[in-house]
């Protein structure tokens, strides 16, 4: 159905805005690291950093040709400063049966405190997510997904002498009841973090759906700096959300969200997201031998 798809699209920006806002220069639908502004302590090892990192999928798979563009733009406040980004982009696509690819980039200004900036393209996140058990599969309502993702964190978003390159392997489950479907993500980052999401969507009228997102993270390394700061290893966030389908193929989105653990450093006193998504199909043609198409 054409509405399913639509959703489907504009749930994926939703959930990108929610949770892919980096939290002053951290990162798709996932939160990444948090980098201390200002010299760490030289009498304490560590970096005065911990990693978090949040993604949530749910389970269903966008049908081959069938994709979606959204752009938007997202607020973050935290301790010591707050970040925008204006403009960011998220876009994926069905290349094959029960396989999706998508990509997520924002262009991000990060203002501090202490009256300095920082901005240019933010953490860029390729994605894909492989279906297991499809649940608008008839007779089934429950699914399963594996979505591994590769992160290109920004210099911003990393201490010095880190690298830019890591990864995440998140497993994404769903559940779809008559009135409703649940869903959630668990897994790990390479950055070292694990993490579990999980989300409620409401469709309240045939245009509107809200959707309530809890997540939480906690991060394995082992810091002294951090610990001698106060940084808690753990961070849990509340968001919620709505979409409006506007036209059968463009839906507006916005959502606002905080977290709801102890705020330090780490943590997001507030964020707020909105943007358009729309929905198409990309007809993908097949070359068989002797260069004929179907």
């Amino acid at each position: 159905m054409r509405r399913t798809l639509d959703r489907g699209a504009a749930a994926a920006a939703l959930l990108f805005f929610i949770f892919a806002s980096p939290l002053l220069a951290q990162g798709h639908r996932g939160l990444g690291t948090t980098v201390g502004h200002g010299a760490p302590d030289p009498a304490i090892p560590g970096t005065g950093v911990r990693q978090f990192g949040i993604w949530l999928e749910d389970a269903t798979v966008s049908p081959t040709g069938q994709g979606w563009a959204s752009f938007g733009i997202g607020y973050t406040d935290a301790p010591f400063g707050h970040q925008w980004d204006a403009p960011s982009v998220d876009a994926g696509l069905g290349l094959l049966p029960r396989v999706q690819f998508a990509v997520t980039a924002p262009f991000t200004k990060v203002s501090y405190t202490d009256g300095t900036t920082n901005r240019g393209l933010g953490d860029v996140y390729l994605a894909a997510k492989v279906g297991i058990l499809d649940p608008t599969a008839e007779g089934r309502s429950f699914g399963i997904a594996v979505a591994p993702v590769v992160e290109f964190l920004s210099s911003g978003s990393v201490p010095e002498g880190d690298g830019r390159v890591h990864w995440a392997l998140p497993l994404a489950l769903e559940k779809r009841f008559e009135k409703c479907r649940t869903y959630g993500t668990i897994g790990y980052f390479s950055r070292g973090a694990i993490y579990g999401s999980a989300a409620v969507e409401v469709p309240v009228t045939g245009r509107l759906t809200l959707t309530g997102v809890l997540s939480h993270s906690r991060s394995l390394e082992d810091d002294p700096l951090s610990d001698a700061q106060g940084l808690s290893r753990t961070r849990s966030d509340l968001s919620g959300g709505a979409a409006y389908f506007f036209t059968p193929r463009a839906t507006l989105y916005a959502s606002v969200g905080r977290t709801v653990s102890r705020v330090d450093a780490n943590a997001s006193s507030f964020t707020a997201a909105a943007g358009v998504s729309f929905g198409f199909q990309h007809r993908l043609s097949r070359r068989w031998p002797g260069g004929s198409t179907k």
